[in-house]
């Protein structure tokens, strides 16, 4: 994972994408089309966009099944993704080479107005595509996984009348054509299948608008480039740093946006599922006892420190939950060579929403569902929280004493399911982690106060500048929601010395602990511990968990892991070596809070800072010690004022109205899937029929199935179900069903079917 700087600024939309001109007009099928300047618009729904489509692409699943080649580049056909500028879910299917199938979306309400029997509609609507193919994760795992995406002007394909539209999709930065859907027979349509006249209507002030937030953007990537080249650098992988991310449309079209804008993202299978989700996770934290699950459902019923302490519980179950969901291959797309399929590694932080159960992504994939599904409880409403109590309880333990953000990690290997590599070399890495909120605070105000960057001093005001960071997160309003004791310390001009003092709550607080939530491999989220003793006994346990897992290799499973000891005593950490950067939601207060603006401060990326006798930072980074210990120093990678902020969270909104939703609907399995599923089912119900359940000698361990193995793998579950009974004194196997994540293929005068098979596998190895 490296830097990412923007290419040369495009002249102008239509440039980018291929629209007309103002004033420009054309005629097809008893439709017209004219592109003016107008002002706002008012909103009318009941249209669609309706084209036939084909996609054209290398027969990979028949060329490697004939020449073979490395896993990664194993690669078929998938379904493709359709949507409109502000479409709330995406209309898929799987196109054919040579047989075209109709595609039909309804255009969003936010999209047209009509007036006088002719459409109004912004200038800049485009239809937005992105392709999927069959892949295998790395553990052999059928899965689905992008392949390329591209977007076009609807004035430019309405322009096409009768003539046949092709429009190449991209896979990240590759400017190589992925493959080519071909677009016929382009309409839009009234509820009664008419033909309707079209005239695109140009903002000019909403142009500049955007044009200046362009300037902005490449702004804030080169001068957050420039702090971590000359001052803040990682030695030991000087280019690890994550400033923008490539788009298909991005701030004012020019495909590039800022990391907060990449991870503001919907969490993409609704909130019935992602409690569902949660109570199951959560519960197997829990060992499913009722007893530990209603303690933990009435201590996080209202926020505080009474919830917040039951933060390792919610990041655990949540990297569960990530490890179910998504199974891990790198970045990276299939390519032909001269000797067939090949797989070109390419970085791609994609801020479209998972498609299905049964995806692969990379690192920041995997850490982008997991901020997802918090941030989805952070901004959950309060009848939200009445009707869905595991969301209510992670919520409430996040909020507001911990801050969720997406960290860039210098880690001993790409990804985490082997336990970790060496310390000689580090590689990028990406995760969610969880920072207790006043430690993060001490962190940019120690920074502040203590040292300075480049010769200059970090902060021309600390103090108030600390103040009005204290007041942006516990806001009045958040603190009516806590404790009184808590808010009465939390509240006043002295809140920030307040938390230094001596009292119980102080101290409850100075003892919150950060949490790393990984997705590569399900895993405690403890970082460090301080006690030597609980140190010592937490290593010998990672060890024998190590023995035992290793009995039953290789399978397919995903063995739970303690990664946070084992490795030396100055890092114990196996596998994170130093946390780099860290990037907050565009919707931070941080970043957002407007007192925090006029100053001239407001930041969603930071970089993390090595503690030392110098004045002058010069090494950035955070080993998992220093973060657990609060040894650790933070620095804005750029700062914005009030004006670049509201320009920016202009463009930044702009351009999410172009990012691909998800799906509607529940995802439904094919035949084949079906019975496959129940395959796997099947053994593993044999599995646990065969453990015996009496007390035995033995060292436990636990395994969970990425449901895509679950649904596309049943042999390889089959072949877990024997290593694990080989190696197993005893055992049991937790079923749990996810309600409404997939359903079985429907059965005429029959309900739906659940699909969402949940399943953890406790194994008791002698060791």
């Amino acid at each position: 994972m490296g830097e990412l700087l923007p290419t040369e600024p495009v002249a102008s939309c239509e440039g980018r994408f291929g629209g007309g001109e103002p004033g420009e007009e054309s005629r097809h099928t008893g439709m017209s089309i004219s592109l003016q300047t107008e002002g706002s618009h008012i909103t009318q729904n009941g249209y669609f966009l309706t084209f036939d489509a084909t996609q054209s692409q290398p027969e990979f699943g028949k060329i490697f099944l004939t020449l073979g080649g490395n896993l990664n580049a194993a690669a078929d056909d998938a379904e493709t993704d359709f949507s409109l500028t502000h479409s709330t879910s995406a209309e898929h299917a799987e196109l054919d080479r040579n047989i075209a199938t109709r595609i039909r979306i309804e255009l969003p309400s936010e999209l047209v107005d009509v007036k006088e029997g002719k459409l109004h509609m912004d200038c800049r609507a485009k239809l937005n595509i992105a392709s999927q193919r069959i892949g295998a994760a790395i553990n052999g795992t059928l899965v689905e996984t992008r392949a390329g995406a591209a977007s076009v002007y609807l004035s430019t394909l309405l322009k096409q009348g009768n003539a046949h539209h092709l429009q190449p999709l991209f896979y990240g930065a590759n400017a190589a054509h992925m493959s080519t859907i071909g677009a016929s027979n382009i309409n839009i349509v009234n509820h009664a299948n008419e033909p309707m006249d079209v005239v695109f209507i140009s903002n000019q002030e909403e142009k500049n608008k955007l044009d200046a937030a362009e300037s902005e953007v490449d702004r804030w990537a080169h001068s957050a480039w420039d702090l971590r080249a000359k001052n803040l650098v990682y030695e030991l992988s000087p280019a690890l740093t994550k400033t923008v991310g490539k788009a298909p449309v991005g701030v004012n079209e020019k495909g590039y946006d800022l990391v907060h804008n990449v991870i503001d993202q919907k969490f993409p299978f609704g909130n019935d599922v992602l409690n569902n989700l949660l109570e199951k996770a959560t519960g197997m934290e829990l060992e499913f006892e009722p007893a530990e699950i209603d303690k933990f459902l009435n201590a996080t019923a209202k926020p505080g420190l009474k919830a917040a302490v039951w933060m390792q519980t919610i990041a655990s179950a949540a990297s569960t939950i990530a490890n179910y969901l998504v199974s891990y291959r790198s970045d990276g797309c299939a390519v032909m060579g001269a000797k067939g399929s090949e797989f070109i590694p390419l970085e791609s932080w994609l801020r479209a929403p998972m498609r299905t159960p049964i995806e692969a992504n990379d690192c920041d994939g995997s850490a982008m569902l997991v901020l997802s599904a918090l941030q989805a409880a952070l901004d959950s409403t309060e009848e939200e929280r009445m009707k869905y109590k595991y969301i209510r309880a992670a919520r409430n333990v996040l909020h507001p004493y911990y801050t969720i953000g997406m960290a860039v990690v210098g880690a001993t290997s790409a990804e985490a399911s082997e336990g970790g590599g060496t310390k000689e070399t580090v590689a990028g890495h990406a995760l969610a982690l969880v920072v207790d909120t006043s430690s993060l605070l001490n962190g940019l105000h120690t920074a502040a106060t203590q040292h300075t960057l480049g010769g200059k001093n970090i902060s021309t005001k600390p103090d108030e500048l600390r103040l009005a960071r204290h007041e942006a997160i516990f806001s009045p309003e958040v603190l009516e929601e806590l404790p009184i004791e808590e808010s009465a310390i939390l509240r006043g001009e002295l809140a920030p010395e307040a938390l230094r003092g001596d009292s119980r709550i102080a101290r409850t607080i100075a003892a919150l602990q950060p949490h790393a939530i990984e997705g590569t491999t399900p895993a405690s989220s403890v970082v460090y511990v301080a006690d030597s003793a609980k140190r010592a006994e937490a290593a010998r346990g990672a060890d024998l968990d190590n023995k035992a897992f290793a009995l039953a290799a290789p399978n397919v499973g995903r063995s739970f892991k303690v990664l946070h000891v084992g490795a030396g005593n100055k890092n114990p950490h196996r596998f994170y070596h130093d946390f780099v950067e860290y990037s907050l939601h565009s919707k931070h207060p941080l970043y957002t809070n407007n007192k925090i603006r006029e100053m001239g401060n407001g930041a969603s990326q930071y970089v993390f800072a090595k503690p030392g006798n110098a004045q002058d930072l010069k090494q950035a980074g955070a080993s998992p010690v220093e973060l657990a210990t609060r040894e650790f120093m933070l620095v804005p990678l750029h700062e914005v004022g009030t004006s670049v902020g509201e320009l920016l969270d202009f463009a930044g909104v702009t351009a999410k109205a172009d990012v691909i939703p998800a799906r509607r609907g529940v995802y439904t399995l094919s035949q084949s899937q079906s019975r496959d599923l129940n395959r796997s089912v099947a053994a593993l119900k044999n599995l646990n029929d065969s453990l015996p359940k009496e007390d035995a000698y033995g060292h436990c361990v636990a395994y969970t199935l990425a449901y895509s193995t679950l649904v596309n793998n049943p042999l390889a579950v089959e072949h877990f179900c024997e290593r694990i009974a080989g190696s197993s004194v005893a055992g049991v196997v937790d079923f749990e069903i996810v309600n409404g994540l997939a359903h079985h293929p429907h059965v005429e005068g029959k309900d739906h079917e659940e699909a969402g098979h949940f399943v953890i596998v406790n194994s008791v190895v002698n060791v």
